[in-house]
Protein backbone atom coordinates (compact mmCIF):
# COMPACT_ATOMS: atom_id res chain seq x y z
CA UNK A 1 0.00 0.00 0.00
CA UNK A 2 1.23 3.66 -0.68
CA UNK A 3 0.09 7.17 -0.27
CA UNK A 4 0.59 9.63 -2.79
CA UNK A 5 1.33 13.23 -1.60
CA UNK A 6 1.26 15.80 -4.23
CA UNK A 7 3.05 19.09 -3.09
CA UNK A 8 3.63 22.41 -4.23
CA UNK A 9 6.44 24.37 -3.33
CA UNK A 10 5.93 27.37 -1.00
CA UNK A 11 9.28 28.89 -1.92
CA UNK A 12 12.47 29.14 -3.79
CA UNK A 13 15.38 26.82 -2.96
CA UNK A 14 18.14 24.56 -3.54
CA UNK A 15 17.42 20.31 -3.52
CA UNK A 16 19.32 19.04 -0.46
CA UNK A 17 21.05 15.81 -0.98
CA UNK A 18 21.16 15.20 2.66
CA UNK A 19 17.09 15.47 3.31
CA UNK A 20 16.72 11.65 4.55
CA UNK A 21 16.74 13.21 8.39
CA UNK A 22 14.51 16.10 7.80
CA UNK A 23 11.65 14.32 6.15
CA UNK A 24 11.52 11.07 8.41
CA UNK A 25 11.06 14.18 11.29
CA UNK A 26 8.48 15.45 9.22
CA UNK A 27 6.34 12.12 9.08
CA UNK A 28 7.40 10.90 12.55
CA UNK A 29 5.40 13.92 13.52
CA UNK A 30 2.38 12.48 11.79
CA UNK A 31 2.86 9.34 14.49
CA UNK A 32 3.13 11.95 17.52
CA UNK A 33 -0.25 10.89 19.80
CA UNK A 34 -0.72 7.14 18.34
CA UNK A 35 0.51 3.81 18.75
CA UNK A 36 3.37 3.90 16.20
CA UNK A 37 4.74 7.07 18.05
CA UNK A 38 6.01 4.26 20.70
CA UNK A 39 7.96 2.66 17.62
CA UNK A 40 10.58 5.17 17.42
CA UNK A 41 13.35 3.85 18.76
CA UNK A 42 13.18 -0.12 18.53
CA UNK A 43 15.20 -1.59 16.75
CA UNK A 44 13.32 -3.59 14.55
CA UNK A 45 11.79 -2.69 11.19
CA UNK A 46 9.01 -0.23 11.03
CA UNK A 47 7.73 -1.14 8.30
CA UNK A 48 7.36 2.13 6.10
CA UNK A 49 9.41 3.92 4.10
CA UNK A 50 9.12 6.01 1.27
CA UNK A 51 10.44 7.94 -1.51
CA UNK A 52 12.54 11.34 -2.18
CA UNK A 53 10.79 14.56 -3.08
CA UNK A 54 10.29 14.20 -7.15
CA UNK A 55 11.54 15.04 -9.25
CA UNK A 56 14.43 15.91 -8.13
CA UNK A 57 16.77 19.43 -8.70
CA UNK A 58 15.83 22.98 -7.94
CA UNK A 59 12.85 24.23 -6.79
CA UNK A 60 11.21 27.29 -7.81
CA UNK A 61 8.16 28.60 -5.93
CA UNK A 62 4.84 27.23 -6.69
CA UNK A 63 6.64 24.26 -8.17
CA UNK A 64 4.68 20.45 -8.35
CA UNK A 65 6.55 18.01 -6.32
CA UNK A 66 5.34 14.69 -4.98
CA UNK A 67 6.07 12.08 -2.45
CA UNK A 68 5.11 8.33 -2.15
CA UNK A 69 4.96 6.73 1.66
CA UNK A 70 4.33 2.84 1.67
CA UNK A 71 3.65 0.50 4.36
CA UNK A 72 2.96 -2.93 5.14
CA UNK A 73 0.02 -1.86 7.95
CA UNK A 74 -2.76 0.56 5.91
CA UNK A 75 -3.14 1.95 9.95
CA UNK A 76 0.44 3.82 9.32
CA UNK A 77 -1.02 5.60 6.08
CA UNK A 78 -4.31 6.27 7.42
CA UNK A 79 -2.32 8.04 10.74
CA UNK A 80 0.17 10.31 8.10
CA UNK A 81 -3.09 10.84 5.75
CA UNK A 82 -4.81 12.24 8.70
CA UNK A 83 -2.09 14.33 9.81
CA UNK A 84 -1.06 15.86 5.88
CA UNK A 85 -5.20 16.42 6.55
CA UNK A 86 -4.77 18.65 9.06
CA UNK A 87 -1.46 20.03 9.07
CA UNK A 88 -0.12 20.45 5.33
CA UNK A 89 2.51 22.46 5.79
CA UNK A 90 5.64 19.92 5.19
CA UNK A 91 8.93 21.35 5.09
CA UNK A 92 11.59 19.48 4.77
CA UNK A 93 14.80 21.65 6.12
CA UNK A 94 15.01 24.70 3.67
CA UNK A 95 12.68 23.06 1.71
CA UNK A 96 9.08 24.57 2.20
CA UNK A 97 5.83 22.91 0.54
CA UNK A 98 2.05 22.31 1.29
CA UNK A 99 0.46 19.27 0.82
CA UNK A 100 -2.04 19.80 -1.80
CA UNK A 101 -3.56 16.45 -2.73
CA UNK A 102 -3.59 12.05 -1.24
CA UNK A 103 -4.19 9.71 -3.34
CA UNK A 104 -4.09 5.46 -2.28
CA UNK A 105 -1.53 3.55 -4.58
CA UNK A 106 -1.87 -0.22 -4.41
CA UNK A 107 1.17 -1.21 -6.77
CA UNK A 108 1.64 -5.39 -7.55
CA UNK A 109 4.05 -6.65 -9.14
CA UNK A 110 1.21 -8.91 -11.07
CA UNK A 111 0.26 -12.63 -10.95
CA UNK A 112 2.30 -16.30 -11.25
CA UNK A 113 4.19 -15.62 -14.36
CA UNK A 114 4.43 -12.12 -14.71
CA UNK A 115 7.86 -10.72 -15.32
CA UNK A 116 8.89 -7.55 -14.52
CA UNK A 117 11.48 -4.85 -12.91
CA UNK A 118 12.20 -3.33 -9.78
CA UNK A 119 14.04 -0.20 -9.96
CA UNK A 120 15.43 1.47 -6.17
CA UNK A 121 14.33 4.94 -6.30
CA UNK A 122 16.74 5.50 -3.40
CA UNK A 123 20.08 3.99 -2.71
CA UNK A 124 19.99 0.74 -0.84
CA UNK A 125 21.76 0.39 2.47
CA UNK A 126 23.46 -2.83 3.02
CA UNK A 127 26.39 -3.23 5.85
CA UNK A 128 28.27 -6.67 6.00
CA UNK A 129 28.85 -7.78 9.77
CA UNK A 130 32.12 -9.72 10.74
CA UNK A 131 29.81 -13.31 9.74
CA UNK A 132 29.37 -11.75 6.81
CA UNK A 133 32.72 -10.92 6.11
CA UNK A 134 34.13 -14.47 7.00
CA UNK A 135 31.60 -16.06 4.81
CA UNK A 136 32.54 -14.14 1.50
CA UNK A 137 36.11 -13.45 2.65
CA UNK A 138 35.89 -10.41 2.64
CA UNK A 139 38.16 -7.98 4.51
CA UNK A 140 37.15 -5.39 7.86
CA UNK A 141 38.87 -3.03 8.90
CA UNK A 142 38.41 -3.53 12.63
CA UNK A 143 36.34 -6.34 14.22
CA UNK A 144 32.82 -5.53 15.20
CA UNK A 145 32.61 -2.71 12.66
CA UNK A 146 30.42 -3.12 9.62
CA UNK A 147 31.33 -2.59 6.33
CA UNK A 148 29.42 -1.27 3.78
CA UNK A 149 29.07 -3.08 0.76
CA UNK A 150 30.59 -2.15 -2.18
CA UNK A 151 31.15 -3.66 -6.16
CA UNK A 152 34.12 -5.60 -5.31
CA UNK A 153 32.56 -7.57 -2.77
CA UNK A 154 30.24 -8.89 -5.52
CA UNK A 155 26.42 -9.21 -6.11
CA UNK A 156 25.59 -12.79 -4.23
CA UNK A 157 26.42 -10.96 -0.32
CA UNK A 158 24.07 -7.95 -1.23
CA UNK A 159 21.92 -10.45 -2.62
CA UNK A 160 21.47 -12.56 0.47
CA UNK A 161 21.46 -9.64 2.82
CA UNK A 162 18.46 -8.04 0.97
CA UNK A 163 16.57 -11.55 1.13
CA UNK A 164 17.38 -12.25 5.02
CA UNK A 165 16.46 -8.40 5.77
CA UNK A 166 13.18 -9.00 4.30
CA UNK A 167 12.88 -12.09 5.72
CA UNK A 168 13.08 -10.49 8.97
CA UNK A 169 10.12 -8.17 7.99
CA UNK A 170 8.10 -10.97 6.82
CA UNK A 171 8.46 -12.53 10.49
CA UNK A 172 7.33 -9.42 12.07
CA UNK A 173 4.43 -8.01 9.79
CA UNK A 174 3.16 -11.54 7.57
CA UNK A 175 1.05 -14.35 9.63
CA UNK A 176 2.97 -16.97 11.41
CA UNK A 177 1.79 -19.74 9.02
CA UNK A 178 2.51 -18.15 5.65
CA UNK A 179 6.36 -19.13 4.29
CA UNK A 180 9.22 -16.08 4.16
CA UNK A 181 11.42 -15.65 1.58
CA UNK A 182 14.30 -17.45 2.99
CA UNK A 183 11.66 -20.76 3.64
CA UNK A 184 10.88 -21.43 0.01
CA UNK A 185 12.79 -22.30 -3.01
CA UNK A 186 13.77 -20.12 -5.74
CA UNK A 187 15.68 -16.74 -5.29
CA UNK A 188 13.92 -13.00 -5.15
CA UNK A 189 15.49 -11.74 -7.79
CA UNK A 190 16.09 -12.88 -11.25
CA UNK A 191 18.76 -10.50 -12.26
CA UNK A 192 20.62 -7.82 -9.97
CA UNK A 193 21.62 -5.15 -12.52
CA UNK A 194 24.12 -2.51 -10.86
CA UNK A 195 23.27 1.25 -11.62
CA UNK A 196 25.71 2.99 -9.27
CA UNK A 197 27.53 2.97 -6.02
CA UNK A 198 27.92 6.87 -4.14
CA UNK A 199 28.17 8.19 -0.85
CA UNK A 200 26.13 11.06 1.16
CA UNK A 201 25.64 12.75 4.23
CA UNK A 202 23.32 10.76 6.42
CA UNK A 203 22.14 12.17 10.26
CA UNK A 204 21.61 9.29 12.58
CA UNK A 205 22.63 11.35 15.66
CA UNK A 206 25.57 11.99 14.66
CA UNK A 207 26.61 12.67 10.98
CA UNK A 208 27.77 9.52 9.11
CA UNK A 209 29.07 9.03 5.26
CA UNK A 210 26.99 6.10 3.90
CA UNK A 211 27.91 4.43 0.82
CA UNK A 212 24.81 2.99 -0.76
CA UNK A 213 23.92 1.60 -4.18
CA UNK A 214 20.72 1.81 -7.05
CA UNK A 215 19.73 -1.25 -8.72
CA UNK A 216 17.64 -2.53 -11.38
CA UNK A 217 16.53 -5.86 -10.20
CA UNK A 218 14.48 -8.56 -12.39
CA UNK A 219 12.02 -11.01 -11.67
CA UNK A 220 9.62 -13.67 -12.54
CA UNK A 221 7.10 -14.32 -10.51
CA UNK A 222 7.03 -18.02 -9.56
CA UNK A 223 3.58 -18.45 -7.33
CA UNK A 224 1.87 -16.75 -4.84
CA UNK A 225 3.94 -16.88 -2.30
CA UNK A 226 7.03 -14.95 -4.02
CA UNK A 227 4.13 -12.16 -5.69
CA UNK A 228 3.96 -11.87 -1.47
CA UNK A 229 7.18 -11.73 -0.68
CA UNK A 230 7.97 -8.85 -3.97
CA UNK A 231 5.15 -6.79 -2.85
CA UNK A 232 6.35 -6.78 0.51
CA UNK A 233 9.49 -5.50 -0.50
CA UNK A 234 7.14 -2.51 -2.74
CA UNK A 235 5.54 -1.71 1.12
CA UNK A 236 8.39 -1.72 3.33
CA UNK A 237 11.20 -1.03 0.91
CA UNK A 238 14.94 -3.48 0.88
CA UNK A 239 17.99 -3.47 2.68
CA UNK A 240 18.41 -1.48 5.96
CA UNK A 241 17.17 2.10 7.12
CA UNK A 242 14.08 2.28 5.37
CA UNK A 243 12.39 4.31 7.81
CA UNK A 244 15.05 6.95 6.79
CA UNK A 245 14.55 7.00 3.28
CA UNK A 246 16.59 3.83 1.88
CA UNK A 247 15.53 1.11 -0.22
CA UNK A 248 12.56 2.59 -1.32
CA UNK A 249 11.42 0.54 -5.10
CA UNK A 250 9.60 0.98 -7.70
CA UNK A 251 8.06 -1.15 -10.31
CA UNK A 252 9.39 0.35 -13.72
CA UNK A 253 8.42 -2.45 -16.09
CA UNK A 254 5.69 -5.25 -15.95
CA UNK A 255 4.77 -8.13 -18.91
CA UNK A 256 1.64 -10.30 -17.53
CA UNK A 257 1.68 -14.32 -19.01
CA UNK A 258 0.28 -14.19 -22.69
CA UNK A 259 2.19 -10.28 -23.28
CA UNK A 260 5.18 -9.38 -25.42
CA UNK A 261 7.25 -6.83 -23.85
CA UNK A 262 5.94 -4.33 -26.64
CA UNK A 263 2.03 -4.67 -24.94
CA UNK A 264 3.64 -4.76 -21.27
CA UNK A 265 3.17 -1.62 -18.41
CA UNK A 266 5.57 0.87 -17.46
CA UNK A 267 6.48 3.36 -14.73
CA UNK A 268 4.24 2.37 -11.53
CA UNK A 269 4.21 4.43 -8.59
Amino acid sequence: MRLLVRLTAQADAEYSISYHHKLRGRLWRAFEGTAFDEEHDTPNPRGWSFSNIFPWGSISEGDERSLLVASAREPVLAAVAEDLRENPEFNVGEMSFEVDGLTQVDPDVGEPGTRGTIETATGVFVRLFDEHRERYGIDGEYEGTPTYWQPEHTVEPFANAVEANLQHKHDQFAPDYLPGPEDVDGDLFEGYDLIKTYALPVTEGVEIEAVVSKWKLDYRVRDDHHRRHLNLALDTGIGGRNALGFGFVNVVDRTRPGETELEGEHAFP
